[in-house]
């Protein structure tokens, strides 16, 4: 009666071999390799959907906020000259800028501004300004802003054509182009 020694047939069977655990390991790296790589996509669409959230929000607010304000216009000057019509270089032509006088009387001017919110076109001037107070938000730029006035203006009622492109200062810069035609109230 000897007593059994632990290398005896019983206790092999027991354990795993060097094999079986790295054949484990290896199929463990694998789920969670897949498992983080879905996560690390998801995260990222989330983003860029967010991204494309922002811009178009922000761009259809100035879309909307200048077409009401332009539909209720009452003339389109320069300078604030009353009642003049359109401007000599707005009509037919692209202009990064517009004024108006609106419906209580006031002249508003919108346009592409810098930093310190002066009107221009080019490098910098990535805002949208109305009267010298920026009104987009720093997360997005504005690309572009084109105002086409009808040539004739002084004949027929007043069509503004608005070209807007807005960018989003983001990872991904998605941006969106809108185009919007406003149709004044003005009847001469």
């Amino acid at each position: 009666m000897f007593s059994k020694g632990i290398w005896d047939s019983k206790y092999n069977n027991n354990g795993f071999t060097l094999i079986e655990i790295l054949v484990s390991l290896a199929l463990f790296s694998l789920v969670i390799s897949i498992t983080v790589g879905i996560f690390i996509v998801g995260s990222g669409s989330q983003r860029k959907i967010i991204e494309l959230y922002t811009v178009q929000r922000e761009a259809s607010y100035i879309m909307e906020t200048v077409s009401r304000e332009l539909r209720m216009a009452i003339a389109i000057c320069d300078n604030g000259e009353i009642e003049c019509g359109a401007r000599e270089d707005q009509q037919n032509n692209a202009n990064h800028d517009i004024e108006f006088k609106n419906y209580n009387g006031d002249w508003i001017k919108y346009c592409l501004a810098d930093i310190n919110n002066n009107c221009g076109n080019g490098a910098g001037f990535e805002y949208f300004s109305r009267d010298g107070s920026r009104i987009s938000s720093p997360d997005v730029k504005i690309e572009n802003l084109i105002f086409y006035v009808s040539e004739d203006f002084n004949q027929t009622q007043p069509l503004i054509t608005i070209v807007l492109k807005v960018k989003s200062r983001g990872k991904y810069g998605t941006n969106v182009v809108l185009q919007d035609s406003v149709s004044l109230r003005i009847y001469n």
